[in-house]
């Protein structure tokens, strides 16, 4: 699955902390959110990755993995 946007992009210093939890880089933000979907995606064999252009956009990829029981159907 990808998302993606394009907006303001996130610049390269803060996508290396943007999945810690309480980084944000907003004034009412808690720095949550993208930590604990990363902590869901992970749970069910998942990843996610982010890629963003500032003044471009930005893109987050989630991959799961297929459930063997689902191909034998």
């Amino acid at each position: 699955v990808e998302i993606s946007d394009m907006g303001v992009g996130i610049e390269e210093a803060n996508l290396k902390k943007i999945f810690s939890p309480f980084y944000t880089t907003k004034s009412d933000g808690t720095g949550l959110g993208l930590s604990i979907c990363q902590k869901i995606i992970q749970d069910h064999g998942g990843t996610i990755e982010v890629t963003s252009i500032p003044n471009q956009g930005t893109t987050f990829t989630i991959c799961f993995p297929l459930n063997k029981k689902y191909l034998d159907t």
